[in-house]
């Protein structure tokens, strides 16, 4: 076994979840949907005291899914963001680790979203919910991967 090790800022999630919210916004008014009810649908920095626990909650249920495929596998609460431990194989890509990374911050920033949709506007979380199976699929794919020998 060896292990993985990297820290996820709070910071470049939010990003993600402030960039991918007002996109959503502009693309549901663009469709007729009034602008103060897309609006609505848009993070800002003001959301963070509703973002933050609902990241950590999709933290968890990320670090669950990695710890199905690599047990031993877990995340570290920290200030300012979390640091994984992740468990893999020898036989473990090693260029993997950049992929994985994003993966799993991507995996986080869109449950988080969802979630914030939730309860912000429910009638939306429909919206994240391919997102999710897709950024799932991803993970999916990148904890199965190894390398082959060179035989």
């Amino acid at each position: 076994m060896k292990t993985i090790e990297f820290e996820i800022r709070r910071e470049s999630i939010e990003k993600r979840i402030f960039t991918t919210s007002a996109y959503t916004a502009r693309a549901r008014e663009a469709m007729g949907t009034p602008p103060a009810i897309a609006e609505r649908m848009t993070v800002t920095a003001d959301d963070t005291a509703l973002l933050h626990p609902l990241m950590d909650d999709c933290v968890n249920e990320v670090v669950t899914i990695i710890a199905h495929y690599h047990p031993g596998s877990n995340v570290e609460f920290l200030n300012d963001g979390y640091k994984f431990t992740i468990k893999v194989p020898e036989n473990f890509p090693t260029d993997n680790d950049k992929n994985l990374k994003q993966s799993i911050e991507s995996n986080i920033a869109c449950r988080t979203l969802q979630s914030w949709y939730t309860d912000v506007k429910p009638d939306e979380t429909a919206i994240t919910a391919a997102k999710i199976q897709n950024d799932a699929a991803t993970l999916h794919s990148l904890l199965t991967q190894r390398e082959r020998p060179l035989n």
